[in-house]
């Protein structure tokens, strides 16, 4: 044996994370996840570029307090991706929101020429909005969990 775990085993455990999150719930608990990481990583760092390309909201609360609002939001994306649609909402509101403000803090910025290069960003933050809002939309009003009531189907 040596102590390795049983490959079986290990397929056996992804076959059922995968079957309880799907495709709705990974992308609420990837983004989730990647939203703890950049609000811990805005506590912890300083980048000027990014200071003068969130100017607009920073007039708002302070970088720290954003990335405190990133982290909740993650937080809330992480929490939710296990739960079936429609009782999933607000994590879908919570991944959506700091890149939208964020995208329009930069648009902002580009426009008033606090950080006139901030419009290069703005797409990154779209594209994240709009692939989270696909997914939401495509996966919306389907059981997600094949565990529910002990059917298979679904």
């Amino acid at each position: 044996m040596g102590g390795a775990a049983h490959p079986t085993l290990g397929r056996l455990m992804w076959a059922a994370v995968w079957r309880h999150l799907g495709w709705r719930g990974l992308a609420l608990a990837g983004a989730g996840a990647c939203w703890t990481v950049y609000g811990v990583g805005l506590l912890v760092t300083h980048r000027q570029g990014l200071s003068l390309a969130t100017a607009p909201i920073l007039r708002v609360m302070c970088l720290e307090a954003w990335g405190g609002v990133w982290i909740a939001c993650g937080l809330a994306g992480l929490v939710t991706g296990g739960l079936r649609p429609g009782r999933d909402v607000l994590g879908f509101a919570a991944v959506t929101a700091p890149p939208a403000i964020w995208g329009l803090a930069f648009l902002g910025a580009a426009a008033t020429g606090d950080y006139v290069v901030a419009w290069a960003s703005v797409p990154l933050y779209v594209a994240v909005v709009l692939l989270v809002v696909i997914v939401a939309a495509l996966t919306g009003g389907r059981r997600r969990c094949t565990c529910e009531r002990g059917r298979l189907d679904g």
